[in-house]
């Protein structure tokens, strides 16, 4: 009897209450050769996360049922054994994002955000620096994300 094959692709976690976003970024993930899960809250969220391991969660803060700091608590109440890298995608200017727990989430992307900056974020989450990416996401018009790949190319090196 055959064993049942291994599955290589990492899986990537996009939990937003919009479904545009959901399918524009799980459309994202795919091109990466990424396996990807799209939910629409937090509850939803975190039984994905029970389930599977990630490389990246993609997470919306305000959410129906459970926010995205409802989930990052669960998160830290429960790590999971594979860390995944969190970002957090908000359309908000707010300071609430400052309260989520930088030990947990990597970056924050706020919406709208570039679709060409997302995808090679996300390679960079999965597969690490390279300098064709760095150099691209080094140049991106967001500052979030040029900060972002400024503090994972030190935490490479």
């Amino acid at each position: 009897m055959t064993p049942p094959a291994v599955e290589t692709r990492q899986r990537v976690l996009v939990a937003d209450d919009d479904q545009s976003i959901r399918q524009l970024v799980s459309t994202i993930v795919k091109r990466e050769g990424l396996f990807v899960d799209a939910v629409a809250d937090g509850v939803e969220a975190i039984e994905s996360l029970k389930r599977h391991d990630y490389a990246v969660v993609l997470l919306d803060l305000m959410m129906p049922r459970l926010d995205g700091f409802g989930v990052i608590a669960w998160l830290k109440e429960n790590p999971p054994a594979v860390k995944p890298i969190i970002l957090v995608i908000t359309a908000y200017a707010d300071q609430s994002f400052k309260e989520v727990d930088p030990n947990l989430v990597s970056g924050i992307l706020r919406k709208p955000f570039e679709i060409a900056d997302l995808g090679n974020l996300i390679r960079l989450c999965v597969s690490g620096f390279n300098d064709e990416l760095s150099q691209t996401l080094f140049l991106s018009k967001d500052r979030a994300i040029r900060d972002f790949a400024h503090g994972e190319n030190d935490r490479e090196t």
